[in-house]
């Protein structure tokens, strides 16, 4: 657990989404060679993942988890001057269909070391976004913590809770890590077979802004 009452630690979550067009497998050939270019260039482990579900067709996402902006702000320089990866991202620029986002992520607690690790190729992480209501920032948190060691304990999958650092003000995210499509449908089956996550969701409704609870999926494909 890395939340406490008297503040937060534990690393932060960069996510770099990217809408690709020009078919499904050049654009994605691309990304790999982005992600292998970073991973050369910084003293990091960029992992490439593709929009499955909740996302535009040819989204593409580099993620990474590092301790600090800092060090995010270190690594990224790095990068920046590596020769080969500007050479790869001036051949992107054909794929491009609109500019990226980025976006960061703290994690203030884990059910497990394995929700920080790098998964398995084909692994699915399952994302959900909400809003906080007005007055429920506090309240969201500690419910947060709660709702992801359910989950944990009902489907055996990792799970980090995280709070956005950037945009909607309180905005959280939780992250859960299956290691295949399969594994994630077994997953959701315990998950709506059991009572008391069905109660805690509904209790929690009230917590957050009307319609700002978004599912998500990722598989990783590099």
């Amino acid at each position: 657990m890395l939340w406490h009452h008297g503040g937060v630690t534990g690393p932060y979550l960069f996510s770099r989404t990217f809408t690709l067009g020009g078919g499904p497998v050049r654009p994605v050939e691309w990304a790999l060679a982005m992600m292998e270019k970073a991973n050369e260039a910084g003293d990091w482990d960029v992992t490439l993942w593709t929009g499955s579900f909740g996302f535009p067709g040819g989204t593409v996402a580099w993620n990474t988890f590092v301790d600090s902006r800092a060090a995010l702000t270190e690594q990224i320089g790095k990068v920046a001057g590596h020769q080969g990866f500007l050479q790869a991202a001036e051949m992107g620029q054909d794929y491009a269909s609109a500019p990226y986002e980025d976006n960061l992520r703290l994690v203030v607690h884990t059910t497990a070391p394995a929700a920080l690790a790098r998964p398995p190729i084909s692994a699915v992480a399952e994302l959900v976004t909400g809003q906080p209501a007005p007055g429920q920032i506090q309240a969201v948190r500690t419910w947060g913590v709660e709702v992801a060691e359910l989950y944990a304990a009902i489907t055996g999958a990792p799970v980090a809770f995280l709070v956005d650092a950037y945009g909607p003000l309180g905005q959280v995210t939780w992250r859960a890590v299956h290691e295949s499509p399969a594994a994630t449908d077994e997953a959701a089956r315990a998950r709506d077979l059991h009572r008391d996550y069905q109660d805690a969701i509904d209790d929690a409704a009230k917590m957050f802004l009307p319609g700002s609870i978004v599912r998500s999926a990722l598989v990783r494909v590099g």
